[in-house]
């Protein structure tokens, strides 16, 4: 009897084994399978990828979406590398290009930050002559006790304007994240969750969002009603406009949209993240758009600058200057140097003026537009042959 069994299991065996499907091979199995079943569900409703992709591509030839005239001081200097641009591979050579400082003071007398001192290094070298003509001295060792203070009011000043640079950097750069991240996850999920015609909607949800965003940064001197008509329907897009912070009411639309729709439990724990992360990124947005860095702290180094500028031709007199032409060069060069820096400090003060915000956008509508649009061409086109 045991012999019949194990000459029984030898025969059996290998045919059960062949009728076994390998994992491998169940999975794909199951993959192409939820793909056809995308594919068939996604031929149904060709016409909301077309129109959202029409939609999309019509708005960069709206004035809302262009350059635009105005540029931040820092951006009007010619054949100069700025941060208010985006920086491609040639801008990153030739801001490390061997003959850059030969190329720094040919280009000095087109310095904006020349420019914008000129008046008051102009009435500081009146002031040395007047100086050197009535003979006003004083001890140079009361430059020294002024000095000092002055050096860590300045450093402080700048230190914080630098922060909230960064912090402004920062904080576009995780709305980027945030909602390209979103787009893909709603582009990922299946149809049977969020059908085409809501994906698409979605889309254009996102992408008025990064303009409306974008706007709300300029203090809302950008007109968006334009593009909230391009790509929403009619009625969202006058509630939208005539809402009291536009991209509070495109978010509140998008959540809408994508809570009422029955996710598996990860893809509804994903989108809420991402919809709160969103919204805790724009009011980081808006808090340094509001809250301006202490303005009587401003004026309090801008006094103490202007005193020690003020004294410092009696001091350079009193420690035995000896001529007038040397006098006036000494303040004069030493008065570019301090005031350039608080001049920075003011250009740089209110970041979302010296970002390049508008080529942030532009890139955004593109990477939204990518990742949400184009697995459903991929979808679409499959449709097509397998039919």
């Amino acid at each position: 009897m045991l012999a019949f069994s194990v000459r029984l299991t030898l025969m059996v065996g290998p045919l059960v084994h062949a009728l076994v499907i390998p994992p491998s091979a169940h999975v794909a199995a199951c993959i192409a399978l939820r793909r056809v079943c995308n594919i068939r569900s996604c031929a149904g409703d060709p016409s909301a990828l077309a129109s959202t992709a029409a939609a999309i591509d019509s708005i960069w030839s709206l004035p809302s979406t262009q350059a635009g005239t105005r540029r931040a001081l820092a951006a009007r200097e010619r054949d100069a590398s700025t941060h208010a641009e985006l920086w491609a591979r040639a801008d990153w050579d030739d801001h490390t290009r061997k003959d850059r400082l030969l190329q720094i003071l040919v280009r000095w007398p087109q310095s904006t930050l020349a420019r914008a001192l000129a008046p008051s290094l102009l009435v500081l070298s009146a002031w040395s002559c007047v100086v050197w003509k009535a003979h006003f001295t004083m001890t140079a060792s009361a430059l020294g006790w002024l000095a000092t203070p002055l050096t860590l009011l300045l450093a402080f000043r700048v230190n914080s304007v630098i922060a909230r640079l960064h912090e402004a950097r920062t904080m576009w750069g995780q709305f980027i994240v945030t909602t390209r991240n979103l787009g893909e996850i709603l582009a990922a999920t299946s149809t049977d969750e969020l059908p085409l015609a809501d994906r698409a909607l979605c889309c254009r949800y996102l992408v008025a969002f990064g303009w409306c965003a974008k706007a709300a940064t300029r203090h809302g001197e950008e007109d968006v009603r334009p593009i909230l008509h391009a790509l929403l329907p009619r009625s969202e897009a006058r509630a939208v406009a005539a809402a009291r912070k536009p991209a509070l009411a495109l978010l509140a639309l998008l959540r809408h949209a994508t809570q009422r729709r029955d996710f598996s439990s990860h893809v509804a724990r994903s989108v809420t993240d991402g919809l709160s992360e969103l919204n805790r990124v724009y009011g980081g947005l808006e808090r340094l758009l509001s809250m301006a860095f202490s303005p009587m702290y401003m004026r309090h180094t801008q006094r103490g600058l202007l005193l020690w500028l003020g004294m410092l031709p009696c001091g350079l007199l009193g420690a035995g200057c000896t001529s007038v032409a040397k006098l006036v060069l000494v303040v004069t060069c030493v008065a570019y140097l301090m005031l350039g820096i608080d001049e920075i400090a003011i250009q740089i003060e209110q970041p979302f003026e010296v970002l390049p915000l508008h080529s942030l956008a532009a890139i955004l509508t593109k990477d939204i537009a990518d990742a949400v649009l184009h697995d459903v061409h991929a979808d679409s086109e499959a449709a097509r042959m397998v039919v």
